[in-house]
C-alpha cells in the first residue's frame, strides 16, 4: 500500500499550517524580533489572561521545553512577569506586562491584515465550511 500524500490529510495538513506560520512569522518577527513560540504565548497570554505554564503548553500547543525556553525570553525582555499562584505555592502564574501588552496591540492590527489577505481567497461559504471542518477535526481529535 502506498500513501499519495497529496491527498494524505495530516501530510496536507502540516504542509499548509508550516506555510501559513512561517509567511505570518514575518510580522511579528522582523519588526518586534519575536520567535513563532514568543508570539504564541504572548498571544495566548493576550487572549486567556494570566496562565500556568501547564495551560500555557495545551493553549499554544507547545511542547514544556519550548515554552519554558521562550517565556524566559519573554520575561527577560520585560513582555511577561512571572507571579506565585496564590491557589499552588508550586506554580508560577504568567502574564503580559505592559510593555508586553504595548507590544501585542501593536501587532495585532497588523496580524488581522495578514490574515484578510490570506482569506480573501475564499468566498464567506468556503470560510464557514472551513472552520466548521476546522472545529470537526478538533473535537474528533479531543476524543
Amino acid at each position: 500500500m502506498q500513501i499519495d500524500l497529496a491527498t494524505f490529510l495530516p501530510y496536507q495538513l502540516t504542509n499548509i499550517a508550516t506555510r501559513v506560520s512561517n509567511d505570518f512569522a514575518e510580522v511579528y518577527q522582523t519588526k518586534y524580533g519575536l520567535t513563532i513560540p514568543q508570539w504564541r504565548i504572548l498571544a495566548n497570554l493576550a487572549q486567556y489572561g494570566q496562565s500556568n505554564a501547564k495551560d500555557l503548553c495545551l493553549q499554544a500547543n507547545m511542547d514544556k521545553s519550548t515554552l519554558s525556553r521562550a517565556a524566559k525570553v519573554l520575561i527577560d525582555k520585560g513582555l511577561i512577569r512571572s507571579q506565585l499562584n496564590e491557589n499552588d505555592k508550586r506554580a508560577v502564574l504568567l502574564m503580559l506586562s505592559e510593555a508586553g501588552q504595548e507590544i501585542y496591540q501593536q501587532i495585532a492590527p497588523d496580524a488581522l491584515a495578514w490574515e484578510k489577505k490570506l482569506l480573501n481567497s475564499l468566498s464567506r461559504e468556503e470560510y464557514t465550511v472551513l472552520m466548521s471542518v476546522f472545529d470537526k477535526l478538533h473535537n474528533t481529535l479531543k476524543e
